[in-house]
């Protein structure tokens, strides 16, 4: 089997939507039947970049091979984009984009979902809800209790942000305790925002509300930040990665001991096959881990890796991501609703399973118009 092609479409949402975001569809064909879907998501304008490098440089790197020799592919595109790339950023995103299409192919050629591919130990999922909603604390207290009467047995909130004062994130903090009550796991996420030593003393003042994570205390290149807060963290997990790209950055972290909890996220890590090289690594130093976002990539991480602890649930109303899922209308999201919380069922279609809705896509298609991504 050999690739003979690979192609890209852009979707983005409408004018005047939640979502002003843009996702890339890359689509790589073989030679014998088997196509593969991938996908980067990004801000406006992101498209451009990721498509030149995807058309430009990945394509023509990875053209006549084996689609299912994915890491030899991935070396191949790292090669050819890491010279030009100014930093990882937006090329482990379009690297990522092109090894999802890959792994994909290489389910659907063995007719197995992605996830059986690593071993598929479990069926169902544990998840977290995502509560993560710029409420005041009252108004986030109560959508807590909605989401824990629904069934969810742990759940995440936003602390801050630039502009919520400290003492409204204690606020926040000690109204969803008293709302949900003290057998629910809560989890409190702060986007790499505070410096240390605001780190140390809002966990000290948090100490009362027996908060399980605390999630990018300071920015996430912040090393020594990370370690001198998870010293002082007490109870609470530290937990980082979503925004470190590949093996490199995440090695750092857990060979100097910043974080109790792994986040990788495969879009930002630069895909499947480095996703799995952090998994492995973590897993040696005993460092759970528990990727962020991305659904659709990550719940065969989730099935078939067993040192994967969490996978985030996306409530339906979180107007960031419901044009991204819009989109997709598979694979489909399962749950199973029982004493020990809410869970996601492991996919069961070969590949990832990925499958547009047509119908907002042609609402949302950009089309190119040559090889640089100009918008007809």
């Amino acid at each position: 089997m050999k690739i003979v092609d690979v192609t890209t479409r852009r979707y983005r949402g409408k004018s005047g939507s939640d979502y002003s975001g843009e996702v890339l569809i890359v689509d790589v064909a073989t030679d014998e039947g088997p196509a593969g879907m991938g996908f980067a998501f990004g801000t406006p304008g992101s498209g451009d970049i990721i498509n030149a490098m995807i058309t430009n440089i990945l394509a023509p790197a990875i053209k006549g091979g084996d689609p299912l020799l994915t890491r030899d592919l991935w070396t191949r595109m790292y090669a050819e984009a890491a010279p030009r790339r100014g930093g990882d950023g937006y090329m482990r995103n379009a690297i990522a984009a092109v090894d999802f299409a890959l792994w994909d192919i290489k389910g659907k050629a063995l007719g197995v979902p992605v996830s059986r591919l690593f071993g598929r130990h479990r069926e169902k999922i544990p998840t977290y809800a995502n509560c993560a909603h710029h409420m005041p604390p009252d108004k986030l207290a109560e959508r807590a209790a909605e989401d824990v009467a629904a069934g969810h047995k742990a759940l995440k909130i936003r602390g801050t942000r630039s502009f919520v004062t400290l003492a409204e994130a204690t606020a926040r903090v000690k109204a969803v305790r008293e709302a949900i009550g003290p057998d629910i796991t809560l989890m409190v996420d702060v986007n790499g925002s505070w410096d240390v030593d605001t780190a140390i003393q809002q966990l000290k003042a948090w100490e009362p509300y027996d908060v399980y994570w605390l999630e990018e205390p300071v920015p996430p290149h912040d090393i020594p930040g990370y370690i001198r807060v998870r010293e002082r963290s007490g109870s609470t997990y530290i937990v980082g990665g979503e925004q470190h790209a590949g093996l490199a950055e995440h090695r750092q972290l857990i060979e100097q001991g910043a974080v109790d909890i792994l986040q990788p996220n495969a879009a930002i890590t630069g895909g499947i096959t480095d996703f799995l090289r952090i998994h492995a690594f973590a897993t040696a130093h005993s460092v759970p881990v528990s990727p962020w976002n991305l659904q659709m990539v990550h719940l065969h991480m989730a099935a078939g890796l067993e040192n994967v602890k969490w996978i985030e649930y996306f409530m339906p109303d979180n107007e960031l991501l419901k044009f991204q899922t819009n989109l997709f209308k598979g694979p489909a999201l399962k749950e199973e609703v029982t004493d020990e919380g809410v869970f996601l069922l492991a996919p069961e279609g070969p590949g990832l399973g990925l499958e547009l809705d047509e119908a907002v896509a042609d609402e949302s298609l950009v089309k190119w118009t040559g090889h640089q991504g100009k918008k007809s």
